[in-house]
């Protein structure tokens, strides 16, 4: 039976949210119907409703999950990372993270919500939630430079930087583009925060 077999709440959604963002990113937005996912998740038609009334519900509720997705592929590319420079190794890490599905497709949603209010309004609200994992994601990569006079702008402006790198990587892709791009990105970064980081760091030696 459909959403039956012993299923709890909570696993029943998990399962549904889990069958949406495998639409989003095998079929896009658009293939991510509201029949499609309940088929896939091999739940009734009412036990979807139950849990997302409304399919800019069920979109949004998608984000979280690939808030977590998006998360693990970051972790593993920092793991993997080659450069010496750790500044550079963190945009790298983010880079590579951004050309993963789950990173894409969650792009595809925010393109889709600008002529989609009832998404749009959503999504605000997921990604509101959500901004707690990305911070910190964001933390974790950067934490080095918290303390930086610019580190609040400076990664606020390479979260735009990756995604304008995800976007146009999805029509042409060039690993010594990307390569190089990283690298400047990390100059720049590094003339935000760099300066009063030393700064700081000459201070706690002398009070040492």
């Amino acid at each position: 039976m459909k959403g039956g077999s012993g299923v709890g709440a909570e696993g029943t959604r998990s399962r549904i949210l889990n069958a949406a963002v495998d639409c989003l990113i095998e079929s896009g937005v658009a293939g991510t119907t509201t029949l499609a996912v309940q088929h896939r998740a091999d739940v009734s038609r009412g036990a979807l409703l139950h849990h997302f009334p409304t399919h800019a519900a069920l979109l949004a509720a998608s984000v979280n999950e690939l808030v977590r997705r998006n998360e693990s592929a970051v972790s593993q590319s920092r793991a993997r990372a080659r450069p010496a420079d750790s500044l550079v190794a963190a945009v790298e890490a983010l880079a590579l993270a951004a050309r993963q599905p789950a990173y894409l497709a969650e792009l595809e949603l925010w393109a889709v919500a600008r002529t989609d209010t009832a998404l749009k309004q959503a999504l605000i609200a997921a990604e509101r939630s959500a901004r707690r994992d990305l911070e910190r994601v964001y933390s974790h990569l950067f934490g080095e430079w918290k303390e930086a006079e610019g580190y609040d702008e400076a990664v606020e402006l390479t979260l735009h930087f990756i995604r304008g790198l995800a976007i146009s990587e999805n029509i042409h892709v060039s690993a010594r583009r990307r390569e190089r791009l990283v690298t400047v990105w990390a100059v720049a970064m590094r003339t935000l925060v760099g300066a009063k980081t030393t700064q700081r760091r000459k201070q706690k030696n002398e009070e040492g």
